[in-house]
């Protein structure tokens, strides 16, 4: 196997990964989200699920935390190899489930790591640039579980640069102006792989990114 289709494979583990992750929180995993904050020592996760009845405009990385929910925050130092996971007891969907979802959770993040160190040495991101963020996003759109994994099996992944900067704006008219220095991202998209149809637009019944993010 070449080393993109290695890439690729665990770009599949990742996306199938996401969708058991999604279907243990039932009703609170229709907008998932994974994001993974780099460090010089391993690095630290937190997840989010997102309410689509306040959920006003989410798009590419960027999110309303006032209508999200965290379901755990996590560390893992290479060092001594110890994993950190701490769960939102206050969620009974995550209190019930909380030793799967720390098993898939830690999955998908150390293969995400894995993804981005073969990103690195397959020279698709610069190694000379100091990257700080890998933010893995998964929303449904239907119930129906099975029509959704013949959509993951029938589904391609591709890559490709982020041109120029990923802005968010608010779509709602009556929001007071903001002071739009205080809105810009602190971390900056620069690397996308997304699933798609085959006809290269976004899966009915789903939608999955894995960004790359640098600090700016």
């Amino acid at each position: 196997m070449s080393d993109k289709e290695n890439l690729f494979e665990k770009l599949d583990d990742i996306l199938m990964g996401m969708f058991k992750y999604s279907v243990i929180l039932g009703d609170l995993g229709e907008y998932v989200q994974i994001i993974i904050d780099l460090r010089k020592n391993g690095y630290s996760g937190k997840s989010y699920v997102f309410d689509p009845k306040e959920i006003q405009y989410l798009r590419n990385i960027k999110i309303y935390k006032s209508c999200s929910k965290k379901i755990y925050v996590s560390k893992y130092n290479n060092k001594n190899n110890v994993y950190y996971f701490l769960y939102n007891d206050k969620i009974e969907e995550v209190r019930k489930n909380f030793k799967k979802i720390k098993k898939i959770a830690r999955n998908i993040e150390m293969t995400a790591i894995d993804v981005y160190k073969m990103l690195l040495n397959l020279n698709i991101l610069n190694p000379s640039k100091k990257y700080s963020k890998l933010s893995i996003y998964f929303s449904r759109d239907t119930s129906n579980y099975k029509e959704i994994l013949k959509e993951i099996k029938k589904r391609g992944i591709f890559g490709k640069p982020v041109s120029g900067e990923v802005k968010s704006k608010d779509k709602s008219k009556n929001q007071p102006s903001k002071d739009k220095s205080k809105d810009q991202p602190k971390d900056q998209p620069v690397y996308v792989y997304m699933a798609t149809g085959r006809d290269l637009s976004h899966p009915k019944g789903y939608t999955f990114s894995f960004w790359v993010c640098i600090r700016k």
